[in-house]
């Protein structure tokens, strides 16, 4: 270090107000540094500072108070910076991937429904719109809500024909209620529903639907995939005959007492387990055999799912 460095750090170190530290003259390999030099010094800085206290203030205390904060580690702060950057473009890639796919989940669960209220059930379709004026569905809890439910023994189905009752219209808000269950024939609303299966149809609406010729298959809300599954097998293999496809509605029934039942207006079929060949005879004997034998769709779709023709 040379005589001048030396000096310039001595007279830093006094006028910031700190003790200097004189480095080893034999260290800066200066011989002529001497004791009087830094007095002279420690005068021109004591005559400078006190100029500076008039008028303004001591630039070099303010550059120390501003140095007091914590120090910034300017490499580790860019490189959490990064790290971060790096994490959202993650997250923003992994909703790319995700996203689409989970949109067009919710369009087919949502897919046909076009009403503007909500049903109270527990089988995953809790919101899913009705309209508000609908009490035949509203407060319906059409999912399984026996846990342990399990079918009975698969034997041979029972056939029943209940005494025959007038089929009235009745207009909403007015409830309508049966003493059968499932009911085959009675009071029922105006307007029937489109052919084909539902996340749930009431019975109000498909009694109208079995007056016009059609077969209502009906299913406990506790029946597994394949239950239903089979049913719509048999249901497509139907033939088509002068007046359209073949006329049919596929439902949950809350509180069915068998695992699967058929219905056509005034006869009833029940059975524990998919038995083809009966099922098929009662849709031979039953089907078209109806006070009205209408092939025409009705409009009512609420929760309709469609699978028809």
């Amino acid at each position: 270090m040379t005589r001048m460095h030396w000096l310039g750090l001595v007279a830093c170190a006094w006028a910031i107000g700190c003790e200097p530290v004189y480095p080893n003259v034999e260290d800066t390999g200066v011989a002529d540094a001497t004791v009087d030099d830094s007095s002279a010094l420690a005068d021109a800085s004591t005559d400078a500072t006190a100029q500076s206290d008039v008028g303004a203030p001591d630039a070099a205390t303010d550059s120390v108070a501003q140095d007091t904060g914590p120090a910034i580690d300017v490499q580790g702060d860019a490189t959490a910076v990064a790290d971060t950057a790096d994490a959202v473009g993650d997250t923003v890639d992994t909703l790319a991937d995700t996203a689409p796919d989970a949109i067009a989940d919710a369009a087919d669960s949502l897919d046909a429904q076009d009403a503007i209220a909500t049903a109270d059930s527990s089988d995953g379709f809790a919101e899913l719109p009705i309209s508000p004026t609908n009490i035949d569905v509203i407060g319906v809890d059409w999912g399984c809500s026996a846990f342990n439910w399990q079918p009975g023994a698969c034997v041979a189905g029972v056939e029943t024909s209940p005494p025959l009752l007038p089929g009235i219209h009745v207009d909403l808000p007015n409830p309508i209620t049966y003493a059968d269950s499932p009911p085959s024939s009675g009071t029922h609303r105006p307007v029937w529903g489109k052919w084909g299966s539902y996340i749930f149809l009431p019975q109000q609406r498909w009694l109208h639907n079995i007056e016009h010729g059609a077969i209502a298959f009906l299913y406990n809300p506790c029946v597994p995939e394949t239950t239903i599954a089979a049913l719509k097998a048999i249901i497509k293999a139907q033939p088509a005959d002068d007046t359209g496809p073949f006329r049919w509605v596929l439902t949950p029934y809350p509180g069915l007492k068998s695992t699967l039942a058929l219905v056509s207006w005034g006869h009833l079929y029940e059975a524990e387990c998919v038995q083809t060949d009966e099922i098929k005879a009662f849709i031979s004997a039953h089907y078209r055999k109806a006070p009205e034998d209408e092939p025409y769709p009705g409009q009512y779709e609420e929760l309709w799912l469609g699978d028809w023709p």
